[in-house]
């Protein structure tokens, strides 16, 4: 009877990253194109978005603590109201101090990849809690990243549409009303979210980590810093780098990033489907993470639009594949008690670190591809830090 609740709750979680997935992945891949709209340089969105990876981080920990006593169920929840908060915002003001209010708060920091609107503060902790087995915990991470991926298509395909209603509407018009929708699908996510199942509470033992769950926790934080650091340089403006870059429009964008959530579900299906052991999962974790960054440096070296988007599609399958796996890896030596704080201030750095979009910002003027570069280098080291951190857990 329990399985079954639970089960059904699963499929709660499915449809709120679905409807999430939607609302955030275009929130997060036209925010920056909207601040270029409204006539906001690149340095400034660069720094906006600094602004908008630190308003992440205590948010973030603050969920991720509560969660730990009170259940993540109400982790999940809260989670959703910051870009709640923020797609109401910019549907209905075209206050530029708003806009960009909207855009820190907004928790759209980071890549817009297809598994974007799979994670939230509370998402590892609830299924570590339900599901023991690792092998499990990453076909049900895995489900996830391949919903919210296919999900991601229709954030990308309203991109896509901007074109056609801002010959009616106009450029900002136009990304109002879309605004709107993101906003009604963020709320259908908090709507399912409330309908799930509460884990059952776990005895908190300390007021923060335990010992051992602290040491495990300093490793990952370690390789989260670096790839955070990538992520800001190469992947947190990189809607905006296409436009810089190759001066395309935003409706070429959306198609970009269409054809990538397709492939990134592809990625994530697979892992679904090969049993990965707990041995074999750091070496998986840390050779996409490398294939990533040297994938973002030939993208970054590429001269067209049409091969540029390629290697950015091609990058996306690896990423769907590894993402889930590393998000297991990564609570393995995390005590049950400790799994909503733990996940929380390992997630930090990372977000604290994606502020280099600030530095991005100003490189990106100075010379388009050069961000880029930086971050596939960045993301290559990344890797072999993480093989070499976490082999042993």
């Amino acid at each position: 009877m329990e399985e079954n609740a639970y089960s059904r709750s699963f499929r709660l979680i499915l449809a709120s990253r679905a409807f999430r997935s939607v609302g955030l992945i275009f929130m997060a891949i036209s925010l920056p194109l909207y601040l270029l709209v409204n006539r906001i340089s690149i340095v400034n969105v660069g720094l906006i978005y600094v602004g908008t990876a630190l308003a992440n981080v205590s948010v973030t920990i603050g969920i991720g603590m509560l969660g730990d006593r009170v259940g993540y169920k109400y982790s999940l929840m809260l989670g959703e109201i910051p870009a709640l908060t923020a797609s109401g915002m910019l549907a209905f003001t075209r206050s530029i101090p708003l806009i960009i209010t909207a855009t820190i708060i907004s928790g759209s920091a980071g890549a817009p990849g297809g598994m974007r609107g799979s994670f939230s503060v509370g998402i590892t902790p609830y299924l570590a809690r339900i599901w023991r087995d690792p092998s499990i915990r990453i076909a049900r991470m895995a489900q996830i990243t391949f919903v919210a991926s296919i999900a991601s298509i229709g954030g990308s395909l309203l991109l896509y549409f901007h074109g056609f209603l801002s010959h009616i509407y106009g450029d900002i018009g136009a990304f109002e009303i879309l605004y709107h929708v993101a906003f009604l699908l963020i709320l259908l996510s908090f709507a399912s979210l409330s309908m799930v199942r509460r884990d059952e509470r776990q005895k908190k033992t300390t007021k923060f980590l335990r010992r051992e769950t602290m040491r495990f926790s300093t490793r990952v934080i370690i390789t989260n810093v670096i790839n955070g650091s990538a992520i800001g340089f190469s992947m947190a403006l990189i809607s905006a780098w296409f436009e810089i870059r190759y001066g395309v429009s935003a409706s070429k964008i959306g198609l970009v990033f269409t054809f990538s959530y397709i492939t990134t579900a592809i990625g994530s299906l697979m892992a679904s489907r090969i049993h990965i052991s707990k041995e074999r999962a750091v070496y998986f974790g840390s050779l996409t993470r490398i294939l990533q960054g040297t994938l973002l440096i030939v993208m970054a070296l590429s001269p067209i639009f049409l091969l540029g988007s390629a290697i950015y599609i091609i990058r996306t399958i690896v990423a769907g594949f590894g993402t889930p796996i590393r998000n297991v890896v990564n609570i393995q030596g995390v005590k049950d008690e400790d799994l909503g704080t733990a996940s929380s201030i390992q997630g930090a750095p990372s977000r604290i670190m994606q502020s280099t979009s600030g530095i991005a910002g100003y490189l990106m003027d100075y010379y388009p591809p050069l961000p880029v570069e930086i971050g596939g280098v960045i993301q290559i080291i990344g890797g072999f830090v993480y093989f070499k951190l976490l082999r042993k857990y």
